[in-house]
């Protein structure tokens, strides 16, 4: 049998009530065998990004990081919007990455949690991850509309229509990587 591919998850919120982890984390338990989805969770560890830090060697939670994004076939990434953009910590996260050798190439799908027709953030960060050399799976971000912060995995699962939007995003996944 052969191994099933690694996906890392990066959800682009500090917020502990997440509903782009929810998201994640529901998609998790939904996965096929073919696949084996992991949730990042240093994003509040990483230091500010200064290019002038960008030596060896790197401060560990950079390490661990890249070493996440080497590790994985793809990244599915559950990203909110503050204020029209992508939240800073996320940005922060992708910048450490830029110089990386790790991400270049590496497929991304992007997942939009918002009840709210966001797309500002989901624009940007498509043309962000674009320019740092990443094959988008699809034209526009998939979306699994979720009533905002606060929502559980448990309530993800629990909603037969957010089932079947998150077992479709798997299925791209899997047959893209």
């Amino acid at each position: 049998m052969t191994a099933p591919r690694r996906v890392l998850c990066l959800c682009g919120s500090l917020r502990r009530a997440s509903s782009n982890r929810a998201a994640l984390q529901a998609a998790q338990q939904l996965a096929p065998p073919t696949l084996q989805l992991v949730l990042y969770e240093g994003l509040g560890t990483l230091p500010l990004f200064n290019p002038d830090d960008e030596v060896d060697p790197l401060p560990p939670s950079v390490l661990a990081l890249r070493a996440a994004v080497g590790t994985a076939d793809a990244l599915l990434v559950a990203c909110p919007e503050y204020a029209h953009g992508v939240p800073g910590a996320f940005k922060n996260l992708l910048d450490w990455l830029v110089g990386s050798l790790e991400f270049p190439g590496k497929p991304v799908l992007l997942l939009n949690t918002s009840a709210r027709d966001s797309y500002h953030a989901q624009a940007s960060l498509a043309e962000i991850l674009s320019t740092m050399s990443a094959p988008l799976l699809t034209s526009q971000p998939l979306t699994v509309a979720l009533p905002g912060a606060g929502c559980t995995a448990a309530q993800v699962l629990g909603s037969a229509d957010r089932c079947a939007e998150l077992r479709a995003v798997l299925g791209i996944l899997a047959t893209a990587i």
